[in-house]
């Protein structure tokens, strides 16, 4: 029998990313700022770091400060699927 999938994860036609949970039934849904954000982790593997750096080389911020913001924002996924 196949493992159940942690999180759920959809785009919505109109930008906005659903996060769904079938273990805790939790549903979480983000802008397209944080769409972007997901999309971003996922295609730099998960890294932070390098996903901090992608984000800031378009939206003109400093990555660092975008670090610290995407790993408060992963915690806060961590911490809701616990």
């Amino acid at each position: 029998m196949p493992a159940e999938r942690e999180l759920i994860a959809s785009v919505e036609p109109d930008g906005h990313l659903e996060l769904f949970s079938p273990r805790t039934g939790m549903r979480h849904r983000c802008g397209p700022t944080g769409t972007t954000m997901w999309i971003t982790l996922q295609q730099q593997n998960w890294q932070t770091a390098r996903a901090a750096e992608v984000l800031a080389s378009h939206w003109g911020t400093d990555p660092d400060t975008l670090r610290c913001d995407l790993d408060a924002w992963v915690g806060h996924f961590r911490a809701a699927g616990s």
